[in-house]
């Protein structure tokens, strides 16, 4: 409404409620959104982010992650997972495979996000992970620790029942549209 020094007044479009406001502590809050859309989105460019973000509203319907852990690996993932999730894995939980065996040959946690095929969208998975055929040849998976753990990051669970909800929450507002058309695809 108006700008006075070092003031803003405003009008809350919410509720019409007048406030005033120091400039520099609002640049700093939209500097912090800013940054934290910027983390979230991996592209520059609006295009790119829309697919990604449509990718990731198919996958949270239609996505299964599995960790396969060594025994030996247990411990670091479990603290891994609990400093990303705020929570350790269950032993029976979808998805958490841990090798009870210490002589199985694996050095190390081996995750992976398995999804159906989809021919009407390009799947799009914010970098260069590259869906290979699944054993189950209606499927694609990709074999990244890496991006499992990113997925978590945005509210993903291990197994296949994710929450939608969460996980729409950290998507920016402008790309929530594309990420809703997505979780609409079958």
């Amino acid at each position: 409404m108006d700008i006075a020094g070092n003031r803003l007044k405003v009008r809350y479009e919410s509720d019409g409620r007048i406030d005033d406001l120091e400039i520099a502590l609002q640049k700093r809050i939209i500097e912090n959104i800013s940054s934290e859309e910027l983390r979230i989105t991996p592209y520059s460019d609006h295009k790119s982010n829309e697919d990604f973000f449509r990718t990731l509203g198919f996958l949270c319907k239609r996505g299964f992650i599995e960790a396969i852990i060594p025994y030996r690996s247990k411990i670091g993932f479990d603290k891994t997972f609990l400093g990303i999730k705020g929570r350790l894995p269950q032993h029976n939980e979808q998805g958490y495979y841990v090798h009870n065996d210490p002589a199985v040959d694996k050095w190390g946690v081996e995750m992976r996000l398995t999804f159906p095929m989809r021919d009407t969208i390009g799947i799009d998975l914010g970098g260069s992970y590259i869906p290979v055929k699944s054993p189950d040849p209606a499927k694609l998976r990709v074999n990244s620790n890496e991006l499992c753990y990113r997925l978590f990051a945005l509210g993903f669970n291990l197994g296949e029942n994710h929450d939608v909800e969460r996980i729409k929450a950290n998507v920016p507002e402008i790309y929530k549209p594309a990420f809703e058309e997505g979780v609409k695809l079958r």
